[in-house]
């Protein structure tokens, strides 16, 4: 009997256990089929490529059969970064995927499928082609062992890069030269930061500047190929020197990344979404940002005059925002940021750009990232993860009513948001808290912002971890009674 896979969003599993051929096959089957009904064309134009892990060829030969087998035209670009193969579908394409699971460990994979906006296929169609998938390979998990080549075409990566590279030329101008330390992280940044920073007048430094299918550094040790604050400290010490005006660091795929200042000194997501908002957004127009967003970034975006647009937690929230509004740019406090005059998906390389156009302006007006940062309003933020190991459902029923009484001790304003991962969130002028149950890891991500004091910003997060943990023992006692 065919066991059914444990797959989660964008098709990401360890690769032949979760991620397997029938799963890639039939996945690329039915999206080709939405892209035809969607498309209206009889052969839709499907742009593929992948990233640079050891699996990833071979799952992208089963993807391209099933595409062919719906009827697509599959055009191969080969190993490129997810915005940029993204971009090119928005491009050149009736839809389209790449083959990465992004930051996650080398056993893993995924599958990203684009429509033709550029942006990611929405959750709910997402979700239903999904289950489609999942329900045919636990039925009959055969596929055909033909091999079929006509509707494929081969395009080498060259001709989509330049692309790319010269429509970010087109648009972001640096006022002055910069020195830039790029951490590639062993992933798809290497194949085209160097050329980019090149063409924009920067002066590059790489670490981890290699396509490593296992992500392994030289003497044997792994490189966790995802951008967070814990894993800077190499380029941290490498711009300590001083030389340098910023530091960038990209996940394994390209599509975020993270941002140290001139000090080595880790610049929050918060900071940094704030910082492009400013930089790029259209004053005019409103600002997206997810639920999750800081206190004082709200606040200093209102004191702007841009009006917010609030969305749930996750990119693909943002751009539909974006699609949906003449909203001028978008973004996640998780390094997720979104420009759709460019693009409708996360480009970790644009925002990158975008960010040296900041700073290039800084060093022009004679003064550095980090002490722009320094003139933002103070802001002290604490996140943390507590298991939860039950039911969205015994979320809604036993946990968010005693989160909501918690949180209005502190908050004049509750927002309870019912979505896939839900939300209890709360704010007043000087604090903002929030418990998400996140169904993904099936635990809570807790958020304590206070714009008083670290210590404030402390006794509400241990407020709300107390109160988590008390809900959480007693449902298991409870559950042992009942056993």
């Amino acid at each position: 009997m065919p066991q059914t896979p444990k797959l989660m969003y964008n098709y990401r599993g360890v690769y032949h256990r979760d991620l397997t051929h029938e799963v890639a096959y039939y996945a690329g089957k039915y999206t080709g089929e939405y892209y035809r009904m969607r498309s209206g064309v009889t052969t839709p134009l499907c742009l593929v490529a992948n990233d640079h892990r050891f699996s990833s060829n071979s799952i992208k030969h089963y993807v391209c059969q099933g595409l062919i087998e719906a009827g697509c035209q599959v055009v191969d670009n080969g190993c490129l970064p997810t915005s940029v193969a993204s971009y090119c579908i928005r491009k050149r394409a009736d839809g389209g995927v790449v083959v990465t699971a992004s930051h996650n460990p080398p056993e893993h994979n995924g599958l990203k499928f684009f429509d033709s906006t550029g942006g990611v296929l929405k959750p709910h169609v997402e979700e239903v082609l999904i289950a489609k998938v999942l329900a045919q390979v636990a039925k009959d998990d055969t596929i055909p062992h033909r091999l079929i080549t006509r509707g494929y075409a081969l395009q080498g990566p060259e001709d989509v890069m330049e692309l790319y590279i010269s429509d970010v030329e087109r648009t972001i101008t640096l006022q002055h030269s910069l020195r830039v330390a790029v951490d590639c992280r062993f992933g798809t940044a290497y194949t085209i930061m160097p050329q980019l920073l090149e063409r924009l007048g920067c002066e590059a430094a790489l670490l981890h500047g290699q396509l490593h299918p296992y992500f392994i550094k030289s003497n044997g040790d792994y490189l966790n190929p995802e951008p967070k604050e814990s894993n800077i400290g190499e380029i941290r010490r490498f711009i300590g020197s001083g030389t340098y005006d910023v530091g960038l660091i990209f996940d394994g795929d390209s599509d975020r990344n993270v941002i140290v200042d001139d000090k080595g000194t880790y610049v929050t997501d918060d900071t940094v979404l704030l910082l492009l908002a400013l930089e790029y957004a259209d004053r005019a127009k409103p600002v997206a940002v997810t639920i999750d967003t800081a206190l004082m970034v709200e606040q200093v975006l209102r004191k702007e005059g841009f009006e917010l647009l609030v969305t749930p937690v996750g990119d693909p929230f943002i751009a539909q925002a974006l699609e949906d509004t003449d909203a001028s740019f978008g973004g996640v406090p998780n390094g997720h940021y979104i420009f759709p005059d460019f693009n409708l998906y996360s480009d970790g390389i644009y925002s990158a750009a975008v960010m040296l156009r900041l700073v290039a302006k800084l060093k022009s007006q004679g003064t550095t990232l980090s002490e722009f940062v320094g003139t933002l309003p103070p802001g002290y933020i604490l996140k943390a993860k507590h298991p939860f190991g039950q039911s969205r459902a015994a979320f809604h029923a036993e946990v968010a009513p005693r989160v909501r009484d918690l949180i209005a001790r502190h908050c004049n304003q509750i927002d309870d948001r019912q979505t896939d991962d839900c939300v209890v969130t709360g704010r007043s002028d000087h604090c903002k808290l929030l418990v998400r149950y996140n169904r993904w890891d099936n635990n809570f991500n807790v958020q304590a912002e206070s714009l008083e004091s670290a210590g404030h910003a402390q006794e509400l997060q241990d407020s709300l971890m107390s109160l988590l943990g008390s809900i959480c023992t007693n449902a298991s006692t409870k559950a042992r009674t009942n056993a």
